[in-house]
């Protein structure tokens, strides 16, 4: 849906500026055949661009973020990351190139992301890294300089919907007064607000919690597996994004500037 959006507002401005470009000086544009199809030439041609534009930054948008790892990371930091976000994972392994620092994973149960990612932050980027299981985040907190998150989308009001788990590891941050930073590329953010969170939310499947079998014959157990968690923006300190850093409290002016307000609900 934000891609819609985002197009939706593509294709507005760049039908604005092909009639502004064909109208009279009084404002008003021409009423011919003619001045319309230069309109409509104009526009379409405008659009197809600025679409290009927007395909090429979102295919970018990683390699933009990751070009910020080095002023974000420095020498002898502990980092702890959770979940298992490929930019996060290009971003650690992008600061590991001219850093020496420290990594602890949590393991991202029941998916067990962080296996995947702690294998290949020690054997590509040569980092000293420790795997605990989720339940460890808090105790070892005390011993981190920040946590680095990744994000399926950033709502309205700064907060994101993060892996599950992510509330979790945001909240024990901010209990130990250490700053959550997220990766997410500007695509991902979103004008809606989080009013209803389960509908914004997935549930998996409960086998990758407890196998059917042991489940069969019983009653009255309910497993919930959801995929993503809602971390509200008093927990986020900082979102790298394609286009630089911004705090929560900005992710206003960029809907502004990304969408219009009548797309809000498609």
């Amino acid at each position: 849906e934000n891609t819609v959006r985002r197009v939706l507002k593509i294709v507005r401005e760049e039908f604005e500026l092909a009639t502004a470009e064909y109208s009279n000086g009084d404002g008003t544009s021409q009423q011919n055949s003619s001045a319309a199809k230069s309109i409509s030439r104009a526009a379409r041609d405008g659009i197809t661009s600025s679409i290009e534009e927007y395909v090429d930054e979102v295919e970018s948008a990683s390699d933009n973020i990751v070009e910020q790892a080095v002023g974000h990371i420095h020498a002898n930091e502990v980092v702890l990351a959770y979940g298992g976000s490929v930019t996060v994972e290009l971003f650690l392994l992008e600061a590991a190139k001219k850093r020496k620092f420290e990594v602890i994973v949590a393991e991202h149960a029941p998916h067990c992301a962080g296996h995947a990612l702690a294998r290949k932050l020690a054997t590509t980027g040569g980092l000293s890294v420790t795997l605990v299981p989720d339940s460890a985040v808090f105790a070892v907190m005390s011993r981190v300089h920040k946590v680095i998150l990744g994000a399926h989308a950033v709502m309205a009001n700064g907060a994101l919907m993060a892996s599950c788990g992510a509330h979790m590891t945001a909240a024990a941050a901010k209990i130990h007064a250490k700053p959550v930073v997220v990766c997410a590329g500007l695509y991902k953010l979103t004008p809606v607000f989080p009013h209803d969170r389960d509908s914004l939310n997935e549930m998996l499947s409960p086998a990758s919690v407890v196998s059917y079998d042991e489940l069969a014959g019983t009653r009255n157990i309910h497993v919930v597996n959801p995929a993503f968690d809602h971390v509200p923006p008093e927990l986020v300190t900082l979102f790298i994004t394609n286009n630089g850093g911004y705090i929560p409290a900005f992710v206003y002016r960029l809907l502004r500037e990304y969408y219009d307000s009548v797309d809000t609900q498609l």
